[in-house]
């Protein structure tokens, strides 16, 4: 959950006290009600639609959803607290958003579906026009009557929504309808913040890399010895996943030697190890064709995934 208080500074015990109160009572009203909605059977989306702050709180500056949405941090308590299922057992198994749309519009018609989200914009029924076109996106991305009336849907809402968030999400989403998926203008984990991360952190971080398919039948041991940081760790693959502890291993296949910037070279793109061999800036004792095996287990990630068509 994620509210307030992004505002201006405070100064003076009385209204200092008065605003973390007010904060205090923010959050726990958002946490309190709905779990208290959650016990009477509203599912995430029913108690995020009547829930309202009450106007001692909810006209307080600091409390307004100028950063975390109020709709959105009630379904985020649900979240929390009871998980990602919303009690409903039709949502417990659904088909994905492609087949679901493929099947809605093949019985309904794709000529209805794009009249209906016709009426619904001209209505200024944004909501509704973004939900039932996003059907006609999913199952035909090439639709660009769908796409330009959709990205138009999601650009009103954009303008009402009060949190910068929501904006920016509804924004974009109207940026990628019409001209496509952008370059991310970020990386996801710079340099900087990777030589930063603790070795456990480093190892899980190559492991959420690792292709559970292809990794299935792998077998590989390699220990890496930190000279700048003075620990060694080793790592192993089997059954799709990579384990990685503190201490020398069992018979590793392979033994890499250096200090932290250059290992973690080695580890985040295996295939240019011998680069780095050449130079100098590691050692290895054993098998270096484990490297290369490694290499071939490792996905690569792209930031710039669409987020409003398949």
């Amino acid at each position: 959950m994620h509210y307030g208080p992004h505002t201006w500074p405070i100064w003076g015990n009385e209204e200092v006290t008065a605003l973390m109160e007010s904060q205090r009572d923010t959050y726990k009203f958002i946490h309190d009600q709905a779990l208290r909605l959650a016990n009477k059977g509203y599912t995430p989306l029913e108690a995020a639609e009547v829930i309202e702050l009450p106007d001692e709180l909810g006209r307080t500056w600091a409390n307004r959803g100028y950063h975390g949405t109020l709709h959105h941090d009630v379904r985020a308590v649900y979240t929390k607290e009871l998980g990602m299922w919303d009690g409903d057992p039709v949502s417990l198994h659904p088909h994905t958003p492609v087949d679901s749309a493929r099947r809605f519009v093949e019985f309904a018609g794709a000529d209805a579906v794009l009249a209906e989200g016709r009426r619904a914009f001209d209505a200024g029924d944004y909501r509704w026009a973004a939900e039932i076109l996003h059907k006609l996106v999913f199952a035909d991305p090439g639709d660009t009557a769908a796409r330009e009336l959709q990205a138009d849907a999601y650009e009103q809402m954009g303008y009402q929504a009060e949190g910068p968030q929501w904006r920016g999400i509804f924004l974009s989403a109207a940026k990628e309808l019409r001209l496509g998926a952008q370059p991310a203008p970020y990386v996801t984990a710079s340099q900087d913040s990777i030589l930063a991360m603790p070795l456990d952190i480093l190892f899980d971080f190559v492991a959420i890399h690792v292709i559970g398919d292809a990794a299935a039948d792998a077998d590989l041991r390699i220990a890496f010895d930190f000279t700048d940081v003075g620990e060694q760790w080793h790592l192993w693959v089997r059954r799709g996943v990579l384990n990685a502890r503190r201490g020398v291993g069992p018979e590793p296949q392979l033994t890499v030697t250096g200090p932290k910037p250059a290992l973690i070279g080695v580890l985040l793109r295996p295939g240019g190890a011998e680069d780095l061999v050449a130079s100098g800036a590691v050692t290895t004792e054993g098998d270096r064709s484990a490297l290369a095996r490694l290499g071939a287990l490792l996905d690569t990630f792209d930031p710039a995934f669409p987020i409003v068509t398949p």
